[in-house]
């Protein structure tokens, strides 16, 4: 096992992720694949290989790795692999793209982008059905509109939370949400690494 694919499992899920957080990032041109669900898509399965694989054995270091992974995490590693080969190359040449737009991204909204990764793996079913409804309204908004709300959205987050609150409710799509999405939609754009979902 190669370092690059170790690396590039690593970053699976936050590829997954990425697919859908995408649209709130100041990125002209950025066309992030929103999925919902627990599929794998296509940006998450090319992000396990943006380049091209390296043959030769692997050094003792790689394999002492390997061996110390668990059972299910060098399956799913495996199966990930598989996905990727089955990829047609303009599949792997779009996951390359937006590999590389991750590594060029200022690294205050690659550290946001992983602080929203890690609380949604404590999110419920009623709090991922918030968050994807957020992304698919997101995603219908013509690409101007969603700019300027992308860029609202990460405004925000430098406010108190009370002037927060009062700019959100200017935002009909928030308006339109119940009490207790509101508390999971603030939770999700603002709230930190181990901080629980409002429904708990």
């Amino acid at each position: 096992m190669t370092s690059r694919t170790r690396h590039f499992a690593r970053t699976i899920a936050l590829a997954v992720f990425l697919s859908s957080l995408g649209i709130l990032l100041s990125l002209s041109g950025t066309a992030f694949a929103q999925r919902g669900g627990n599929g794998l898509s296509h940006a998450a399965a090319e992000s396990i290989a943006p380049d091209r694989l390296q043959g030769g054995a692997p050094s003792p270091e790689r394999l002492e790795r390997w061996r110390a992974m668990s059972p299910e995490k060098r399956e799913r590693i495996r199966e990930r692999y598989r996905r990727w080969k089955e990829m047609s190359p303009e599949q792997r040449e779009r996951v390359r793209e937006r590999h590389r737009r991750w590594r060029e991204l200022p690294e205050e909204q690659r550290s946001y982008l992983k602080d929203r990764r890690e609380l949604l793996k404590g999110a419920g079913t009623e709090d991922r059905a918030v968050v994807h409804k957020f992304f698919a309204r997101m995603h219908a908004l013509p690409p101007e509109t969603r700019r300027a709300t992308r860029q609202k959205v990460w405004e925000w987050r430098t406010l108190p939370p009370e002037e927060r609150e009062e700019a959100m409710r200017s935002w009909p799509f928030y308006r339109e949400l119940s009490g207790s999405e509101r508390e999971t939609l603030r939770w999700f754009l603002f709230g930190q690494p181990g901080e629980r979902p409002p429904r708990g």
